[in-house]
């Protein structure tokens, strides 16, 4: 049994949780079935929230939404994010040249999240919406991040992991999986086609850190019409070019007796 104040702060994030970019306003009654808790108790909880700058409320239709206190927050978190200060010249100069979207993802528990994302300017595009948590194993993004964690993290998140299928192109055979995922570590990087959104393509590669880990991925986006197998072929000299400067200035430096490195093999020093 948890004590009183930590499950008040479980559920005040649990509440929290439900809001994301396809639910941004909510009713108190859909909060309490998310949650699973009452709605006298979920209303009073939202009401506190709300007078706490947590939530706002619409006074017309009374439904609740995040409020600018969480904004703060969320804006405070992302400027502490070195890698995305870090990487966000290079995203651009891979914007202007693929004219694709471009995302950077870091890995949270058993997903991941987008934390800079730069949309395509064709009117055709997809977008990864900021700070909504994704799966690991569906989308080049979740796979390299997945792919290039010690072994025992990744066997331990791939044991926990339920495997559904997002579209009908989703990997859900855990051996089918692994044996991506060796593919991957072994090419150092990843493509996915209509994993996770259906006719939508991406490539991602790694970037590591200053102790040699996984720590983000950039990814190249966009619909399959579009960003074909070819087109994905020719951007990712340049996006692999680009994971390998941030990740010397994360600290990363390739081992020594690969001093000359190039883009094509910098995935394969780990």
């Amino acid at each position: 049994m948890l004590p009183e104040k930590v499950q008040l702060l479980e559920r005040i994030a649990c509440i929290l949780d439900c809001f994301n970019a396809e639910s941004r306003q909510m009713g108190v009654r859909q909060v309490a079935r998310k949650i699973n808790l009452s709605v006298s108790t979920t209303g009073r909880l939202m009401q506190a929230m709300r007078e706490m700058g947590l939530l706002v409320q619409d006074p017309t239709t009374s439904l609740y939404g995040i409020g600018p206190r969480v904004l703060s927050w969320a804006d405070a978190y992302l400027a502490s994010l070195d890698v995305r200060t870090l990487a966000l010249p290079h995203l651009q100069a891979l914007h202007r040249e693929t004219m694709e979207t471009i995302s950077l993802y870091i890995l949270d528990g058993d997903a991941r999240i987008c934390v800079e994302r730069l949309e395509s300017p064709h009117s055709l595009r997809l977008v990864a919406p900021l700070g909504q948590r994704l799966p690991l194993y569906a989308g080049s993004a979740g796979k390299v991040l997945l792919a290039f964690l010690p072994r025992a993290e990744q066997e331990a998140l791939l044991e926990q992991m339920d495997l559904q299928p997002l579209t009908p192109y989703t990997i859900t055979d855990r051996r089918a999986l692994l044996r991506e995922l060796e593919t991957i570590r072994a090419q150092g990087y990843a493509i996915s086609h209509g994993e996770w959104i259906a006719e939508a393509n991406g490539v991602s590669v790694p970037i590591f850190d200053r102790t040699q880990a996984i720590h983000a991925a950039i990814t190249v986006s966009g619909p399959a019409q579009r960003l074909s197998d070819e087109k994905i072929a020719n951007h990712l000299p340049q996006l692999l070019a680009a994971a390998r400067e941030i990740s010397l200035e994360m600290g990363w430096r390739p081992l020594p007796t690969l001093t000359s490195l190039t883009e094509e093999q910098y995935a394969h020093t780990r």
